[in-house]
């Protein structure tokens, strides 16, 4: 009888173990898939070619359901963590709150892609309006969470790392689910939620060079390898302004009149050129001091999804065709780094498991 009775008890310790490993940073997967996919919806639109299109569909709603999985193995982890629940441990840690904030992200992004793939509808149109408010509000508070944090938190070096932007970046993200609302809705509703947008374009713009200018001074005295992979992060940064910006354009007369084609094109171009000193520096980063087995590497795939996108809006205003293979180039990059995240992952799994069965 003795014998047998702790035997269940060890289960569910190992199983309580194995949660552990789902932490907010696993939803870069899910982005990291979306953003993919993102740039295979861009592909079907150049070349028209059904094949493209199928690919996207599959990536979308691989990324929706690892999103669920991940989702539910992260509040699994937090109830059966007893009193440290996850939000008390993401409380205490700087880089894994600012994970929390691409939840709202693969709402926004996800939720376009759908309407992208089905059309909208009245009822699709109030379900995304409200899915909007909702995410919108989730990544105004995370922001805001952070933000004291930040002012009051006795913070260790290794938490300031570029991670501490995507708070910001996530409320900026909100456009892409708007540019299918705003055209459809006519009215209060549309101009409520391009109000919205705009403000959301300040606040992350800002943000981003206050939190932005912190990450780097992170980066610089500490050289923490692990978090290497979120340099990139500034380059999805600036890309996100090019097509807030264009969006923004496209959103009716008031905004027209502000964002002509000439500023909106000079503006984008200056964003663009930073864009792509900060890639160049990553890619030598990325080549001469790879990131194995690390849950980071996902941090690679969203602001490269954000550059192929930028790019080729870019390409739409100055009409060089040269940009479409530098476009290319992005897309090849993002699906070799998929790959890449998929085997540092399950690298990073097995030296886990192992250093659980040592310490069992």
């Amino acid at each position: 009888m003795n014998d047998e009775g702790p035997k269940p008890i060890v289960k569910n310790k190992a199983e309580r173990s194995m949660l552990q490993i789902f932490g907010s940073e696993w939803f870069g997967i899910p982005i990291s898939t979306l953003a993919l996919s993102q740039v295979y919806i861009m592909m079907f639109g150049h070349y028209s070619n059904l094949a493209f299109r199928y690919v996207a569909e599959a990536l979308t709603f691989t990324s929706i359901a690892l999103f669920l999985f991940i989702f539910a193995m992260w509040i699994t982890r937090g109830i059966t963590s007893g009193n440290r629940l996850n939000g008390g441990f993401h409380w205490d840690n700087l880089t894994r709150l600012s994970f929390i904030s691409l939840i709202p992200i693969m709402g926004f992004v996800g939720n376009s892609q759908l309407l992208f793939f089905f059309g909208i509808s009245p009822i699709s149109a109030r379900v995304s309006v409200f899915t909007f408010l909702v995410f919108y509000a989730l990544s105004l508070l995370l922001g805001v969470l952070l933000g004291y944090r930040l002012y009051t938190k006795e913070i260790k070096p290794m938490e300031i790392n570029y991670a501490i932007v995507i708070p910001p970046l996530a409320i900026g993200t909100s456009v892409f689910l708007a540019q299918y609302l705003i055209p459809y809705y006519a009215g209060v509703t549309g101009q409520f939620l391009s109000f919205l947008v705009v403000m959301g374009l300040g606040i992350f713009f800002f943000l981003f060079i206050f939190i932005g200018s912190l990450a780097l001074s992170g980066h610089v005295s500490t050289k923490m390898h692990e978090s290497l992979p979120t340099t990139m992060l500034p380059v999805g940064i600036a890309s996100l302004i090019v097509i807030n910006l264009f969006s923004i354009s496209g959103f009716g007369s008031s905004w027209n009149s502000i964002l002509t084609t000439t500023n909106l094109g000079l503006l984008t171009v200056m964003l663009w050129g930073f864009e792509v000193w900060n890639f160049l520096v990553v890619l030598i980063i990325m080549l001469a001091k790879p990131s194995k087995g690390n849950m980071s590497v996902w941090a690679y795939g969203f602001p490269l999804g954000l550059f192929a996108t930028s790019t080729l809006r870019i390409m739409s205003v100055v009409n060089f065709g040269w940009l479409f293979w530098i476009f290319l180039m992005i897309t090849a990059l993002l699906n070799i780094l998929w790959v890449y995240g998929w085997i540092s992952t399950v690298i990073y799994v097995r030296k886990t498991i192992v250093g659980m069965s040592k310490g069992a």
